[in-house]
């Protein structure tokens, strides 16, 4: 391969600091989409034994058994790409949190969801939570304040794999419900001479590291933040970087369950890299 020449009067830009900022992009743009996390508009808890009707939303619910039914209202709701014309159920199968569905109506989209009880864990409770892409908070959104982008925080680190199947079981900022993700491994590394473990879950098909540090609650989130690993590369693993650490949901809004990171992903010293606490972030 020819040695590549940067003309003289180009300054050659660094590959990392590109890399970031293509990553920051597509996180606005996830963020600020039609039904992004800027977008919820309500969230609805429904309970055994509950029917409600949801503002906005036509037709009706009711949970019985650990069943979840939609009765329309008319024709204007789909489901799956067709018109729900009749009642329809949902029935969790999984252990903490599920998504079950969505439906739409117009702009609006409805996403249906199961929480485990915090105290009677073969018990569900269901949550509707409606996105509209007209909130207040997704017109006035101005971006994500994020510490300067610093390599010292990509620090070396190794991948576990986890010999046993574990459940990381969480607190919730609902404080009646539970989080739980299958545990896929940890991941290692040193950093100023002590060593350090974060478990690492597989959350809805992405590999997460909830963690909360010393910036928590003060130029950080108040429960913490979030990092993804790459899928394909675990085997390969030989690092954590945390600039490309971001917000929960829940800091955008209130319609939402986010996991509060466990006491063993409680970092003793203060990650001064990703993202910062958003301007006029929710508050539980």
């Amino acid at each position: 391969m020819s040695e590549t020449i940067v003309p003289g009067n180009a300054t050659q830009v660094d590959p990392y600091v590109q890399q970031w900022h293509i990553w920051h992009a597509q996180r606005i743009e996830e963020l600020t989409s039609p039904h992004g996390y800027l977008a919820p508009a309500s969230i609805n808890w429904i309970s055994n034994g509950q029917s409600k009707s949801i503002n906005g939303i036509p037709g009706t619910w009711r949970a019985d058994d650990n069943v979840l039914v939609y009765t329309p209202e008319g024709r204007e709701v789909y489901n799956a790409g067709s018109p729900v014309i009749a009642p329809i159920a949902f029935v969790p199968t999984a252990f903490g949190e599920e998504a079950l569905s969505y439906l739409d109506y117009g702009e609006i989209r409805v996403e249906v969801n199961a929480q485990t009880d915090a105290i009677s864990r073969d018990e569900h409770h269901f949550w509707v939570r409606v996105k509209d892409p007209n909130t207040e908070r997704r017109r006035n959104f101005t971006g994500i304040d994020h510490f300067p982008i610093d390599k010292r925080w990509r620090i070396p680190a190794t991948f576990r794999w986890a010999k046993e199947d574990e459940l990381d079981i969480h607190d919730s900022v609902v404080k009646t419900v539970l989080q739980s993700y299958p545990v896929l491994g940890f991941v290692e590394f040193e950093y100023e001479g002590a060593s350090y473990s974060l478990v690492v879950s597989n959350v809805f098909g992405h590999v997460t590291v909830f963690f909360s540090d010393e910036t928590t609650g003060k130029e950080t989130y108040d429960i913490g933040r979030v990092l993804h690993l790459d899928p394909l590369e675990l085997n390969n693993l030989d690092s954590i970087d945390f600039n490309y650490a971001f917000n929960y949901p829940c800091a955008f809004s209130t319609y939402c369950t986010c996991p509060i990171p466990s006491k063993r992903n409680h970092l003793p010293f203060a990650v001064t890299a990703g993202e910062k606490t958003p301007k006029e972030h929710a508050q539980y």
